[in-house]
């Protein structure tokens, strides 16, 4: 969570031990946040639409939980929210259209060539070491990307 709030997060929660939900209640006033990010799926779906406010978006980028789930959709009409899924990686993502607009491209990719925006990088293994990443990323231990070096 350190690692979360040294990048500038207002509000850093560990899932595991405090509910995020009543965090995004507390921390926003009860009003939610513009923009949930789930790579989770299942069970969150229901989580996330108590944390979105009205007008805001649930973008759905992976499952890592499961990809089925009952959605309360009398608890997502009122708030006028939308559900958006997208992949976040694959040879599918690219081969059609992207889900970032292109004039949000155009806004974003200046702010990462003066440096404003940067990927976070958490580690680098050799390609040899590829099981050790596996088992660095397995253990929930990064914070970032984990880079793999081929030659």
């Amino acid at each position: 969570m350190e690692a979360c709030r040294g990048l500038g997060a207002d509000l850093a929660v560990d899932y595991k031990t405090d509910d995020f939900v009543d965090a995004v209640r507390d921390f926003t006033g009860g009003g939610g946040v513009d923009v949930v990010l789930d790579v989770i799926g299942g069970d969150y779906i229901n989580r996330n639409i108590r944390c979105v406010a009205t007008d805001g978006r649930i973008i759905q980028v992976g499952v890592m939980d499961s990809g089925t789930a009952e959605v309360n959709v009398g608890a997502l009409l009122p708030k006028r929210a939308s559900l958006i899924g997208t992949p976040r990686c694959g040879a599918d993502r690219w081969s059609r259209r992207s889900p970032l607009p292109a004039d949000s491209a155009a806004e974003m990719l200046p702010l990462f060539d003066s440096g404003r925006l940067r990927p976070i990088i958490d580690s680098r293994f050799a390609f040899d070491d590829i099981a050790a990443a596996h088992r660095h990323m397995h253990a929930n231990a990064n914070v970032g990307k984990i880079l793999v070096t081929v030659t």
